[in-house]
């Protein structure tokens, strides 16, 4: 398929100039510096060895005598073939003089003959042996590794996983394969080295310097002119619609939306359109960048190359002609073989050029990874600060004020903010109701006192103190958020439920109290494995010749392998309040924040719900963001009325009602809803 390519205007800044490049589905802009510099190689050279040393570094640190043993495997695999060629040399140089002078040195022959085949069998052992130590180094390595991983992506802030920069599609396993890569493209060095060593100390005598230059020509000349990405600065993007509506028609394929599909009969619609797509991208490459970007647009350069690859054999024959007498049949074959091996071996490595790069590329942006630096502030002070530990008090709430704060979620396309000069105080221990209409920034304004996010603007005391100035998880240990935003764990529920206190997330019996006080008890008593229960049981399956099979005795067996199990979103609901009230047995809560938990909820489990966090309300500060006002708020201390990102109004029922504004306006609406003629009777109040 042919490649696109449109070349764009360059935009300069700073000496560097950006190419806006087209290839096929993909926008890509590539920034090259403005003329080839010999320090700027030189560097990136030098940068990588840090890298390197960090790399074997660790590598040799999870096992010293397994990497060691497969370093000397891969030594000697990189010196191999030089060492296996020069013993056979050796051995055809005697024969032929054996046979010239008709007076062989059998003793020579003889041990020439034995070394080269002890050679070929220690080769041998090694090659076994390094298969069977690197399949325990790569174990360890991938161990290792996805350990630092995992733990560096449960470490980035809410703020921090939205942006761009924070996909990095790196895994341990890719880890792994980059470090196998790095090793294999050192030891073809190592092979090349060694053989071009051999070459040029077999070519003094025929041949010459000439003839090893005339060997690496080809691929030199290759390597220098290879047009690659793997040094450039770069960011490349689909901007084809067909192509996008493409992945966007093959994610109807996965599971989530299976039910709608059968339901609406969407089989057909979805096959039409995604055979649509498919014409429009007929003639449209989606390869990706890195292989288009180094393709040529004409052939010129590859048959340059092809001819100078075919050199030395036109300067052996040369010299054959004009210097007859410094060839022999032996010098021949040896040359023959040894420019054959070097080329060979020279092509390998220019050609593994970029994958080596590549894998560099991928364990720097490994490193990179599991260091993210998050864009919250982070301070230093500890919550509750050390003077006030001495008296700490799990009823004591915690007090906010909020100053001019104005917020935009990263990458947010909208012209106005999600939060716009918000000003408000929260004494300690107060009961909040925040209300509004979707979009007024209600649950935006929980996530900012929580701490999930930093405000793009403005101030926020926390206790009398800037926000930033506190360490960031103390003051999370010090919040409940219990939210419809909130899932379900991939384990079971049991520990679904614990981990609202991972203290405890083991302790059954406690456990099973948060879960009668979040209303999931009832519901789970029900299922075949109680709190034990787990939703997704990520149990792997292999099939094979038994699709349709169905009266085959392992297709049974099959059926009984444990399936996804399927709760309401009202149950799931009570799991998640379940483990809210989990961790207020912690005794370090003194925030709750409660964004609309209730929404699959009926009224009265809505009603017992409320009913029960205001029960364990002990002094701390709550704010309850509902559409439900019901009787939450003919109780709350401070009703906040928001709209378009702007809290409109602030007080009590009453003296809100009495303004008859914003806050009036919603509750009547409200109200109304509730009311219902019934025989004549009607009945009200939210």
């Amino acid at each position: 398929m042919e490649v696109m390519k449109e070349k764009q205007p360059t935009l300069k800044a700073s000496k560097i100039i950006i190419d806006d490049i087209q290839l096929g589905v993909w926008r890509l802009k590539v920034g090259e510096t403005s003329g080839w510099s010999l320090r700027g190689q030189l560097d990136s050279i030098t940068s990588a060895y840090p890298l390197f040393y960090r790399l074997f570094s660790d590598v040799f640190s999870l096992s010293p005598r397994i990497f060691t043993l497969f370093f000397v495997c891969q030594l000697w695999s990189g010196i191999e073939d030089a060492v296996l060629m020069h013993l056979s040399s050796s051995l055809l140089r005697m024969i032929e003089a054996g046979i010239v002078t008709g007076n062989p040195d059998k003793h020579g022959i003889l041990w020439a003959m034995f070394s080269r085949l002890a050679c070929a069998a220690l080769a041998a052992c090694l090659a076994w042996y390094s298969q069977i130590n690197m399949a325990l180094l790569r174990r360890r390595i991938t161990q290792h590794f996805s350990v630092h991983l995992l733990k560096s992506q449960l470490e980035i802030d809410l703020a921090t996983s939205q942006e761009a920069t924070s996909e990095q599609k790196i895994s341990a396993s890719a880890a792994w394969e980059a470090i196998e890569e790095i090793v294999s493209f050192m030891t073809e060095v190592l092979t090349t080295g060694s053989q071009l060593a051999l070459i040029v100390h077999l070519s003094r005598t025929t041949g010459g310097p000439t003839f090893a230059i005339l060997c690496t020509s080809k691929p030199l000349i290759s390597a220098a002119f290879n047009r690659t990405l793997w040094d450039k600065v770069c960011f490349g993007f689909v901007e084809n619609l067909s192509h996008r509506r493409l992945k966007a028609l093959e994610g109807f394929a996965n599971g989530g939306y299976r039910q709608d599909i059968i339901s609406g009969n969407l089989s057909d619609w979805i096959v039409k359109e995604y055979q649509k797509a498919n014409r429009e991208l007929r003639e449209v490459s989606d390869e990706y960048p890195y292989a288009s970007y180094s393709r040529r647009t004409t052939p010129t350069f590859n048959v340059f190359t092809r001819v100078l690859g075919d050199f030395p054999m036109v300067y052996c024959a040369l010299i054959a002609i004009f210097y007859p007498s410094k060839f022999s049949v032996a010098s021949i074959a040896i040359l023959q073989q040894s420019s054959s091996t070097l080329r060979y071996s020279l092509e390998t490595v220019f050609r593994s050029n970029e994958k080596f790069r590549k894998s560099v590329a991928d364990v720097k942006r490994f490193y990179e990874t599991t260091e993210a630096v998050n864009t919250m502030q982070d301070g230093t002070l500890s919550y509750p600060r050390i003077e006030e530990k001495d008296k700490w008090k799990s009823d004591r709430g915690m007090s906010f004020e909020l100053s001019n704060v104005s917020f935009s979620y990263p990458g947010s396309q909208k012209t106005s903010g999600a939060l716009t000069d918000v000003s408000i105080a929260i004494k300690a221990g107060q009961l909040i109701v925040v209300v509004g209409a979707n979009g007024s920034g209600k649950s935006t304004l929980v996530r900012i006192l929580a701490r999930l996010y930093d405000p793009t603007s403005g101030q926020i005391l926390i206790d009398g103190r800037p926000s930033g100035e506190y360490c960031v998880k103390d003051l999370h240990h010090a919040t409940a958020i219990l939210s419809q935003d909130n899932l379900i764990y991939p384990l079971t529920l049991a520990e679904n439920i614990g981990l609202g206190y991972p203290d405890h997330s083991s302790d059954v019996e406690m456990i099973k109290e948060a879960a009668e006080d979040g209303g999931a008890s009832e519901f789970m008593k029900k299922l075949k494995y109680g709190i034990q229960t787990s939703l997704n049981p990520h149990a792997e399956t292999f099939h094979h010749n038994l699709h349709g099979n169905n009266s085959h005795p392992l297709y049974h067996e099959m059926k009984q392998m444990e399936k996804e199990i399927d709760i309401s979103g009202g149950e799931k609901q009570r799991v998640v309040a379940a483990r809210a009230f989990m961790r207020f047995k912690s005794g370090k809560v003194r925030f709750v924040a409660v964004d609309e938990p209730s929404s699959a909820l009926d009224a009265e489990a809505e009603l017992q719900l409320f009913t029960k966090l205001l029960g364990i309300r002990e002094g701390k500060t709550m704010v309850f963001v509902t559409h439900r006002f019901g009787h939450l708020t003919k109780h709350a201390d401070q009703i906040i009325c928001m709209k378009d990102g702007t809290i409109v109004e602030t007080g009590t029922h009453e003296t809100l009602m009495e303004k008859k504004g914003e806050y009036a306006k919603l509750y009547e609406i409200q109200a109304s809803a509730f009311e219902h003629n019934n025989g004549g009777v009607i009945s009200s109040s939210p």
